[in-house]
């Protein structure tokens, strides 16, 4: 299967974004089949928290720019962000490593979870 992943991250090699506070997504195209990746692009949204404070909108904006993502790859990420993205079908993991290791971890969740994988496709 094929699986769309965003990754909060300011140089697409780190994961070193807050959820809230990222500017970009770097989308990773993971073939499960394969257990093969690759770079899909970069997506830019509106930043949604601002100094503790979060915009429900911005949570908007992130979740129609994301729609055909599977999940979200953060260094961390607020309980009202995970909730909001979770209502969409959106999962969000907080992996503050670098993308090759969290889709790494990513592929090996699969093999051991599939249903939870199952249930995030966008396909």
């Amino acid at each position: 299967m094929i699986f769309n992943i965003a990754f909060a991250s300011t140089d697409g090699v780190n994961v070193n974004e807050h959820f809230g506070r990222a500017e970009k997504f770097y989308i990773f195209r993971l073939d499960t089949d394969s257990e093969d990746y690759e770079p899909a692009g970069i997506r830019e949204v509106c930043p949604s928290c601002h100094g503790g404070e979060h915009d429900v909108s911005g949570f908007e904006a992130a979740a129609e720019i994301l729609s055909d993502v599977s999940a979200v790859v953060a260094q961390r990420a607020g309980p009202g962000a995970v909730r909001f993205m979770a209502e969409q079908g959106i999962k969000v993991y907080q992996i503050p490593l670098t993308a090759e290791q969290a889709l790494c971890l990513l592929m090996e969740e699969k093999q051991w979870e599939v249903d939870k994988w199952r249930y995030h496709t966008k396909n």
